[in-house]
């Protein structure tokens, strides 16, 4: 281990990196893509909650790396840079055609990830509170849509300059 990784933190690192490099790279692809800005929006949102969904584990890893100043500052350049940048060109695409009101990138960066870490972070909640024993996918869908709901209504713009609502859906079933 010491090695092919120098350590216990770099093996965790490159785990990490390995996971979510591909998310890293789709992330900046999509901002590339010539799409609707908030089309984007949507996407970008669903793909981190997708992330945290196939890999649970790693946002804990994630939390936990950030405790220590050598992983914490490899997480940040690998991940969380990259992040926050293609978040901010993303939400600057939107604000620049008038479809979503003004927000400080850093606060939307830690509203978003805030949202869809905090209901992988919080699975002993969803049992003892709950019921829940686990996060399928229908929970899944159901939180993006959600949280997508709540974002999003607080930043789009309709076509009067006003507020606009949405709802948005994504064909998964509801509790009745």
């Amino acid at each position: 281990m010491k090695y092919y990784f120098g350590s216990k933190n770099g093996l965790l690192l490159e785990l990490v990196t390995d996971i979510l490099g591909r998310a890293i790279v789709q992330m900046e692809e999509l901002a590339e893509m010539d799409l609707d800005p908030v089309e984007k929006l949507k996407l970008h949102i669903k793909g981190i909650i997708t992330v945290y969904f196939r890999y649970p584990f790693v946002n804990r890893l994630i939390h936990s790396m950030f405790q220590t100043q050598e992983t914490a500052k490899a997480v940040a350049e690998a991940i969380s840079i990259p992040l926050a940048a293609t978040q901010k060109r993303l939400l600057d695409e939107a604000m620049a055609k008038g479809l979503i009101r003004e927000i400080d990138p850093m606060l939307f960066y830690f509203i978003v990830l805030g949202a869809c870490d905090h209901l992988f972070f919080a699975q002993p909640i969803l049992h003892h509170c709950f019921g829940v024993e686990r996060i399928d996918d229908d929970l899944r869908r159901r939180y993006a849509d959600t949280v997508l709901n709540m974002v999003l209504s607080g930043l789009l713009i309709d076509k009067d300059g006003a507020r606009a609502s949405v709802v948005i859906r994504l064909g998964a079933s509801r509790p009745a």
